[in-house]
């Protein structure tokens, strides 16, 4: 017959084992949140960036058959030169045209199957809910008091590694627009200029000149607006920033070299506070940049 002792033994590793099965089931399902974040976030960059072809597609079609229109109605060029700038650049126009028409009707993500068995493409909204839906059960397993202080640290710094392609995908993306912004004020400028010059010769010529000039202008107005260059340099600063900090914790450089192993506790507390401070900087300089320009003089001063 055991004793009490005994009975209070086994049921303590009873208790300990099930712990133990707890938290490794917990961190299966946190895993298997992970996957499916990633499936997600995956499945939501295909749709915007089909999106952003059906963008681009109906703005190119219309400009380019403008131009087409432009040019017949010069009579300096030659039939020869019209003919064979007209037919391949009719054929790119209707491409574009099929293009604009099939990503409009039929957007979204990859195509999936579906319970019903047919392929299916789920919207650009439905995707960054479901995103958002799985990111939040992620953030309260996490908080439900399985994983200890140690885990979740460990997990937000991870997580912010994850952070530092996102936010040189956002650079990159500010960074792009603002170097089409900066070619259209260049070749704008340049061709408005000529096209001034030759404009006493060739009346048409005029009107391109004013339209290239006009387009010049707003391009100027949105740069200066919306600030693309400040908005991905600052992006780009804090993903390096991030980037930094990550790589000095782990090889035990920078800061963190005073901590030996026994204080890695420490050092990890650190790397988390200097992580959350290096994102709430970048968060006010989003939210500065979104200021008018006198808002962000006087705040400056």
């Amino acid at each position: 017959m055991p004793t009490p002792n005994e009975k209070q033994g086994r049921s303590g590793r009873s208790v300990q084992q099930r712990s133990i099965e707890e938290i490794q089931a917990s961190h299966e399902q946190l895993l298997q949140l992970q996957h499916q974040i990633r499936e997600l976030e995956s499945d939501l960059a295909v749709a915007k960036r089909r999106r952003s072809l059906a963008v681009a597609a109906k703005i190119s079609a219309p400009i380019l058959i403008a131009a087409l229109y432009v040019i017949l109605w010069i009579p300096q060029i030659s039939t020869k030169i019209v003919v064979s700038i007209t037919i391949p650049a009719a054929v790119v126009s209707v491409g574009l045209l099929i293009a604009a028409v099939y990503l409009t009707a039929h957007p979204g993500g990859p195509k999936r199957t579906r319970a019903s068995g047919r392929y299916q493409r789920e919207s650009e909204a439905d995707l960054a809910l479901n995103v958002a839906r799985v990111r939040d059960a992620r953030k309260l397993k996490i908080t439900q008091g399985t994983f200890d202080l140690r885990t979740r640290r460990l997990i937000y710094k991870d997580d912010s590694y994850a952070d530092i392609e996102q936010l040189q995908t956002e650079s990159n993306r500010y960074r792009r627009v603002n170097n089409v912004f900066q070619a259209v004020l260049i070749i704008g400028s340049a061709t408005a200029a000529a096209g001034t010059a030759f404009s006493y010769s060739i009346a048409p010529l005029r009107w391109i000149a004013a339209s290239i000039s006009l387009i010049v202008t707003i391009a100027t107005g949105f740069l200066g607006y919306y600030k693309y260059k400040e908005r991905s340099f600052y992006l780009q600063q804090t993903a390096d920033a991030i980037e930094h900090e990550w790589h000095s914790y782990e090889v035990g450089g920078g800061r963190y070299k005073r901590f030996g192993e026994a204080e890695e506790e420490d050092a990890l507390a650190e790397l988390v506070e200097e992580l959350l401070r290096l994102k709430s900087e970048q968060k006010k300089r989003q939210q500065n940049l979104d200021q008018p320009a006198e808002v962000r003089d006087i705040e400056d001063s």
